[in-house]
């Protein structure tokens, strides 16, 4: 059982590993907030939300998904009171009544707790379950503070403890995350981890979730100049008109072909060099770009240097920054901050990194990175090895 956040791109991840598991003949089964349209749950599989306990939540839900678009706004301490305070944490007591039930009925093997959803390793550990946590690049977005910051580290110590006070673990340890097997999915090279501790398994990219989304390919194959992918995620609505305005302004009028993942109609005309569309195909789409411009959304970044494509990042909120420190780091692309994005310096860039190869030639080292730490195959490798040794 994979038990995620109210955010895809967390939830994406975990349905190409449970695809995986599903063709060697496991049943899998998917549990959060809210629930994902159907045609991206793997053939076979399910999305389990339990509605009848989360309904006198529904106000709040939809509050807390709001407060998220007020992150490009804050500062970092105020990201991070967002991230475990108003997020969190009071998901974690929103999904636990109705998270027991299922987890009753469904009798899982093995919960799989996103390294954000803490009400899964709770449950597991309150119930005697094995428990796995799957993270998307580490340190996650409240960060390595044990040592850059004690005072936050002791204020997020404090509200982790009582959580699990209030819910009945009395234990000292931190039981929000699995310390039997943390599957992570980038490489550590990637990552910064030279000697990343025994439960950290390093697996890479995964692929193979369903998206049948329709696109025009025929005119994106009669473009005969690079092409570039834009995607802001799902999250962030707020923002997306003042930044794809930018986009139009930088580039509307250079011999380049953008593929905009956004609502169309936040304009009501695009240049002609823009095709935009709500939700794409980005895995087919990003093979047949030159260059991705993005905010630092970890598939994204994955399907880019899967490609080994160059990379501009605009860092917004939340653990943008820290991945767009591993992508400069790794000399695979330039960032740019949201804040302080200007027109001309968008053009610019976005020719440097398609001029320029040494940032191609980077990624496509990244992506050897990528490949060698053996995506689905290991995951589910050490998933199934995991499970022989719970029960």
């Amino acid at each position: 059982m994979f038990v995620v956040p109210p955010f895809f791109g967390h939830v994406s991840p975990t349905l190409s590993v449970g695809a995986s598991l599903l063709a060697r003949g496991h049943q899998v089964v998917w549990t959060g907030i809210t629930a994902i349209a159907g045609q991206h749950i793997p053939e076979g599989g399910s999305f389990i939300v339990p509605h009848q306990e989360l309904e006198e939540h529904q106000d709040e839900i939809v509050r807390i998904l709001k407060r998220q678009d007020d992150g490009p706004s804050l500062s970092g301490p105020e990201v991070m009171k967002l991230a475990l305070e108003e997020t969190y944490i009071p998901f974690a007591r929103i999904m636990m009544k109705g998270l027991s039930r299922v987890v009753d009925d469904f009798q899982p093997d093995v919960i799989i707790n996103d390294c954000i959803t803490f009400a899964g390793a709770l449950c597991a550990y309150l119930k005697g379950i094995p428990c796995v946590t799957t993270t998307p690049v580490p340190p996650d977005v409240m960060g390595d503070t044990a040592q850059s910051a004690p005072k936050i580290f002791e204020w997020q110590q404090k509200l982790i403890k009582g959580l699990q006070k209030e819910l009945g673990i009395e234990t000292d340890d931190f039981v929000i995350h699995s310390h039997q097997l943390n599957i992570v999915f980038t490489s550590k090279e990637f990552a910064g981890f030279s000697d990343p501790e025994p439960h950290m398994k390093f697996v890479g990219p995964v692929k193979g979730r369903p998206n049948n989304a329709p696109f025009d390919w025929e005119r994106l194959e009669a473009a005969t100049t690079p092409k570039v992918f834009v995607s802001l995620g799902t999250l962030l609505v707020d923002i997306r008109k003042e930044f794809f305005g930018k986009l139009i302004e930088a580039f509307a009028n250079e011999p380049l072909t953008i593929v905009a993942a956004t609502d169309p109609g936040i304009f009501e005309h695009w240049p002609d060099n823009f095709i935009v569309q709500s939700f794409v195909p980005q895995s087919e789409i990003i093979p047949k770009m030159d260059a991705v411009i993005c905010h630092g959304g970890f598939n994204t970044v994955n399907d880019t240097f899967m490609n080994g494509l160059p990379m501009l990042i605009t860092p917004i909120a939340y653990d943008h920054f820290h991945t767009a420190a591993l992508i400069e780091n790794a000399g695979c692309g330039i960032k740019l901050r949201y804040k302080r994005l200007r027109v001309a310096e968008l053009r610019t860039t976005i020719w440097e990194l398609l001029k320029n190869e040494k940032y191609r030639l980077a990624a496509r080292h990244i992506r050897e990175t990528f490949t060698k730490a053996g995506g689905n195959n290991q995951a589910v490798a050490l998933l199934e090895e995991f499970a022989m040794i719970g029960v």
